[in-house]
């Protein structure tokens, strides 16, 4: 009588296992919005069409979406700074131009730093706030570059 009471409990046990592994209970959404669930700038996506591939991750500050990227600098002149976009692999996409604004800084090793100041090979981190087409350095700052288009 045990052995036949083990046997249906494991067998219960089992069922219920593999009814809560199954199916959409299985699929579970992420935290927050994703890349996806941007709206980009349309000006932005016309220049850049594949700038939503590049997109690392989604932060949300103060109810405000804002896509997170990594670029490598290929070139950086009085004026401009130019970046080729990281993939998720890290692999080299497409280049942009990047204009700074006056008083702008950009991510680089952890450290907000002038756009002057780079160099080539220099992989940074960068902010695209929803339907803008323009960076930051980190979604709490104000200071914004704008994207040459």
């Amino acid at each position: 009588m045990k052995r036949k009471l083990w046997t249906i409990a494991s067998a219960v046990m089992l069922a219920s296992m593999g009814f809560l592994d199954a199916g959409p209970a299985r699929a579970e959404h992420p935290a927050g919005p994703a890349c996806e669930d941007i709206t980009w700038n349309a000006a932005l996506l016309k220049a850049f069409p594949r700038a939503p591939a590049a997109c690392q991750e989604v932060v949300v500050r103060d109810g405000k979406k804002y896509a997170r990227f990594n670029a490598k600098v290929t070139a950086v002149a009085p004026d401009t700074v130019t970046v080729r976009f990281l993939n998720v692999a890290g692999d080299p996409g497409r280049e942009i131009t990047l204009k700074p604004g006056p008083d702008a800084r950009i991510e680089i090793g952890g450290k907000k730093v002038k756009y002057a100041t780079l160099k080539k090979d220099d992989e940074l981190t960068f902010f695209v706030p929803e339907q803008t087409a323009g960076v930051i350095s980190d979604p709490d700052d104000t200071a914004a570059s704008t994207i040459v288009l």
